[in-house]
C-alpha cells in the first residue's frame, strides 16, 4: 500500500514533470486552469495539493492520466519508468509506417541481444570447466 505522503510526494513531483514536459512555464498553466502561478508553485514544492476536480483539469492541460499524475498505475503488473512511458506516447505519435519501422528495430534487437546473453552464458560455463 502506498502511503499519502508518497502520493503527495508523487503529485508535487509529477505535476512539475509534466507541466515541463509540456513547455508550460508556472505562469502558463495557472493560466490555463484560471488559478493564481503561486498556487502551482504550491503544489510543485508540496506545500498542498489540488482538489481532486483541479488535479483531472490539470490532467486534461498537460494530456496525462490522472495515474501518471499520482504515479500509481493499479491495474499493471509492471510499472512503467518515466523514460518507458516517454518512448511509448513518442511510439503512439507515429504513424504507421514509423511504428513498423520501430517494431522492426526492436525485434531485431532482442533477437541479438538473446543471442550476445547466450554467447556470455557459454563463455561463463566453458570458463568454469577449464578450473
Amino acid at each position: 500500500m502506498i502511503s499519502s505522503d508518497n502520493i503527495k510526494k508523487n503529485i508535487s513531483k509529477n505535476i512539475t514533470k509534466y507541466r515541463e514536459n509540456a513547455g508550460f512555464s508556472q505562469r502558463e498553466l495557472a493560466q490555463q486552469l484560471g488559478i493564481t502561478p503561486s498556487r502551482i508553485s504550491n503544489w510543485e514544492q508540496g506545500a498542498n495539493c489540488p482538489t481532486i476536480d483541479i488535479l483531472f483539469e490539470v490532467c486534461r492541460v498537460l494530456h496525462v492520466s490522472i495515474n501518471d499524475i499520482y504515479g500509481v498505475y493499479p491495474d499493471s503488473e509492471m510499472l512503467l519508468s518515466y523514460n518507458e512511458q516517454q518512448h511509448i506516447h513518442k511510439y503512439r505519435s507515429l504513424d504507421e509506417y514509423g511504428q513498423e519501422t520501430i517494431d522492426l528495430v526492436l525485434e531485431r534487437e532482442v533477437i541479438r541481444s538473446r543471442e550476445q546473453q547466450k554467447k556470455e552464458a557459454r563463455i561463463r560455463e566453458l570458463e568454469k570447466g577449464k578450473v
